[in-house]
């Protein structure tokens, strides 16, 4: 019960960005944006928020609990969600993306320490993986509904219907999900020492290696994910014509296929293979976002709409399978009261470095590459920024040499 009401507040708090990514031509067409002034909107417009939002949150949720944060937080989320339709320029399309950020800057850090607290180590890739769900899910209703809305009833609309359907979760969650952590479900947990000052505890994580790799590692993963994924249903409007609610739908489409099989299959997998030491777990990572490549090439340069939503499809699992074996990995390399702030601290340099950077660079590239490419300027522009994505392999491998160097010595330390 508990991991499906969280898994529902995950799903609603990505639903604003999501619609914004859905909404973008209908935006555009009425107010006449750049791509450069889109991509902002989508980049950092939304993702800054997250930036300076989740260190208070995981401050004040040490404070006062990570339930009652949470909910407080999806409570902003879904009113300003709804203060979304009535905005008239990019500057206040901007604050409402700000403050609305509260939710996923909440949900991403306090949704997975609940999680982690409720599942032990063996369970917990499978656990992160269902939580994790909600991120596609979430990404894939408004892209369907949302598109839909905004359509028929305009884009304000959309904004509305779903500000209301994200009234729903905090409620929920607040009566279901207990405001204390549960009891430590490790063997052997120890209780937890007093809570460390921000700068002690950033110290305690930059000096643990498997930690820092991940992070930067996956941080350059989103780069590639986030762009791609806010400028998906503008490519399929301009590249096959598309009406808006089309794209979004056909977008939506191959990404709810795509991930639901991604996630159970990484989480079934993760689970097995994690069984023998979490280091295991990284050059799986590395494979299934590897092929990520290929099937990300066959969308932007199919032929027609069926082949790029088989490519879309595909490419949508490989990239979903990692995400339940990461989040065990991140929450495994951490002592238990550090989680929130580690996982606060990933989701502030993913966001800075990802999620604000990807779709603003695709913005840019789009217009400087307009002038000579015409409608082709948006495809190239998210192929170069697909490509930075291969920095994950670096950190990554750097990662699993320490990780496979620590279960060495850790062997000889034993009986």
């Amino acid at each position: 019960m508990v991991l499906g009401v969280l898994t529902l507040v995950n799903t609603v708090s990505q639903s604003g960005g999501t619609l914004l990514s859905a909404v973008l031509p209908l935006i555009k067409a009425e107010f006449g944006f750049s791509d450069s002034a889109l991509g902002l909107l989508t980049g950092y417009g939304s993702a800054v928020s997250f930036a300076l939002l989740t260190l208070p949150i995981s401050h004040w949720a040490a404070r006062y609990g990570n339930s009652l944060v949470l909910a407080l937080s999806m409570l902003v989320c879904a009113l300003t969600n709804m203060m979304t339709a009535g905005c008239h320029a990019l500057w206040q399309l901007i604050a409402a993306r700000f403050v609305s950020g509260a939710g996923p800057a909440a949900a991403w850090p306090l949704g997975q320490a609940l999680v982690a607290e409720h599942f032990p180590p063996h369970r917990r890739s499978g656990a992160m993986a269902v939580y994790t769900a909600g991120d596609f899910v979430g990404s894939t209703l408004p892209l369907v509904l949302g598109g839909w809305l905004a359509v028929q009833y305009g884009w304000r609309t959309a904004f509305v219907v779903f500000g209301l359907l994200t009234l729903v979760a905090p409620v929920l969650q607040w009566w279901l999900v207990p405001n204390h952590p549960a009891v430590p479900v490790e063997e052997g947990a120890a209780a937890d020492e007093a809570p460390l000052r921000w700068k002690d505890g950033v110290r305690e994580l930059w000096r643990l290696p498997a930690y820092v790799h991940i992070m930067f590692g996956f941080s350059w993963a989103s780069f590639a994910v986030y762009g791609l994924s806010q400028w998906m249903p503008s490519f399929y409007n301009r590249q096959f014509g598309l009406a808006p609610d089309e794209a979004a739908a056909f977008f939506g489409g191959a990404y709810a296929a795509g991930a639901m099989l991604g996630l159970v299959l990484g989480g079934a997998l993760g689970n097995r293979i994690g069984r023998g030491g979490n280091e295991r777990l990284l050059p799986f990572c590395m494979l299934t976002y590897l092929l990520t490549f290929p099937c990300i090439l066959g969308v932007l340069f199919a032929p027609n709409l069926k082949f790029a939503f088989a490519a879309h499809v595909a490419a949508t699992v490989f990239g979903a399978m990692p995400n339940g074996p990461v989040l065990s990995m991140l929450h495994g390399s951490v002592p238990r009261r550090l989680r929130v702030l580690g996982s606060s601290i990933f989701l502030l340099v993913m966001t800075l470095l990802g999620a604000g950077g990807g779709p603003l660079l695709i913005g840019i590239g789009s217009d400087l590459l307009a002038p000579t490419l015409g409608p082709e300027a948006l495809k190239y522009a998210m192929l170069c920024v697909k490509l930075l994505g291969v920095l994950l392999f670096v950190h990554l491998g750097i990662a699993w040499r320490n990780a496979r160097r620590d279960a060495v010595l850790t062997q000889g330390d034993g009986p």
